[in-house]
């Protein structure tokens, strides 16, 4: 069966060749009006196809579009580089706002050669290896990463994986390397530092917390196999389960303190904000300090009484009574002074002793989870090591950090200063409601 096509062409070449025919009877050559005749249907399609395109391109409002000889010998042809025109001005619309927004990814991009040489650049990949790149200038990427493992890595094919450089001992860059033709390369690099320390302080938390349980289990083991003697005299058993309830009050308060930990750390700051009464917590926590120390020291309080801030009073709680039971533990002096405070920045905490201060090179890692100077003595004095990391994230909360200061054999001072937005004061509050 024939095409619709192929059958239109067979009808009209019929009907040429009856008109020619029919003419060439009553006056001349058979050929010459069948060329006439082929001449007409070549007109007549060419006026309905003009006709029928200037319907579909309505937008073509004048003739200075016109695409050369194409508009002359065929309306179809011109019609077709029309529309190639306009998609090609699209698309070179389209990558100059990509080549624009790239700039803003925040990973680096870079593609250059086989050999190297750069051919563009964003602005995250100059300020991730420290160069500058314009298109007038030259720059070969081996310039710019000029470690010995990554031209090794550039040279090898496929890249299947990433790879990780250490510029310094405190920045992980991972690279990735593409190559989209016979040509040229993309590589994408990106600062993972923040994930790799992210994943070692996990391994690190994971291996302290095996190590702080790991004591009290063995401690509740060896006893429960010691009561299983039924010999065991009454005093070994009361002994053993004294201990016993010890080992577990110890590992109750380290799972308390972990769980106030995480809670802290995946909280708002505006959770649960309401003023608290920071001199009234002051006064408690210093009326219950005899109980907390077993040494007798002479505790200075210096407050102002309508001194107060805005924040999440369980948070505000833990803060104040860590920084103090620390210095009343583990400071060994005699003497604490405790001040609270109005400043121009806000107001100003900070607990004083006069004991025997922290080594320089232990200041740093105070408020890291279990981190602890003198690991036996800590955990004779009852401390876990937690403590000063929930300070340092409940203060997070307040836009603040814990400041420490301290001298071997001089004593150490821990302060704070909250900023304005968080103080309050009772009187102002009181004028204002008045």
């Amino acid at each position: 069966m024939f095409k619709m096509p192929c059958f239109n062409l067979i009808i009209e070449l019929l009907v040429a060749t009856t008109i020619a025919a029919f003419f060439s009877y009553f006056s001349g050559t058979f050929l010459l009006w069948f060329v006439f005749v082929l001449l007409l249907l070549l007109i007549w399609h060419h006026y309905n196809e003009t006709h029928f395109l200037k319907m579909l391109d309505r937008n073509r409002v004048s003739d200075k579009y016109q695409i050369g000889i194409w508009e002359s010998i065929s309306q179809t042809l011109a019609y077709q580089k029309r529309r190639s025109h306009k998609e090609r001005f699209k698309t070179l619309r389209i990558l100059s706002r990509l080549n624009k927004n790239i700039q803003f990814i925040p990973d680096a991009v870079i593609i250059c050669g086989q050999d190297g040489q750069i051919y563009w650049c964003n602005n995250a990949a100059q300020e991730l290896f420290s160069f500058f790149w314009n298109k007038k200038s030259q720059k070969n990427l081996f310039n710019v990463i000029f470690y010995p493992e990554f031209k090794t890595y550039f040279d090898n094919q496929p890249h299947n994986s990433p790879l990780v450089l250490m510029p310094n001992n405190d920045q992980y860059i991972e690279v990735n390397l593409n190559r989209y033709d016979g040509e040229n390369c993309m590589l994408i690099a990106r600062d993972i530092t923040q994930i790799i320390k992210l994943l070692q302080s996990r391994q690190v938390f994971l291996s302290n917390l095996n190590h702080e349980l790991r004591t009290p289990l063995t401690v509740l083991q060896g006893y429960l196999e010691m009561l299983e003697d039924r010999k065991a005299s009454k005093m070994l058993h009361t002994r053993a389960v004294a201990i016993m309830q010890e080992q577990v009050q110890r590992m109750s308060n380290l799972l308390q303190q972990l769980t106030l930990l995480i809670k802290i750390e995946t909280s708002s700051a505006n959770e649960k904000s309401e003023v608290v009464d920071i001199p009234a917590i002051l006064t408690l926590l210093l009326n219950d300090s005899e109980i907390l120390s077993d040494v007798n020291h002479q505790v200075a309080l210096e407050f102002e009484p309508h001194l107060k801030l805005k924040g999440n009073p369980s948070e505000l709680n833990s803060i104040f009574s860590n920084l103090l039971y620390n210095a009343l533990k583990h400071s060994e002096g005699d003497k604490i002074k405790v001040s609270w405070k109005r400043v121009e920045q806000g107001a100003y905490f900070a607990v004083e002793d006069n004991g025997k201060g922290i080594a320089p090179e232990h200041i740093p890692h105070l408020t890291e989870r279990f981190y602890r100077v003198e690991d036996s003595r800590s955990r004779d004095s009852g401390g876990s090591g937690i403590g000063l990391a929930i300070v340092k994230y409940a203060l997070a909360h307040l836009n603040t950090q814990l400041q420490i200061s301290s001298e071997p054999g001089k004593g150490s001072i821990f302060s704070f200063t909250v900023p304005e937005e968080f103080v309050v004061i009772e009187e102002m509050a009181v004028t204002n409601n008045g």
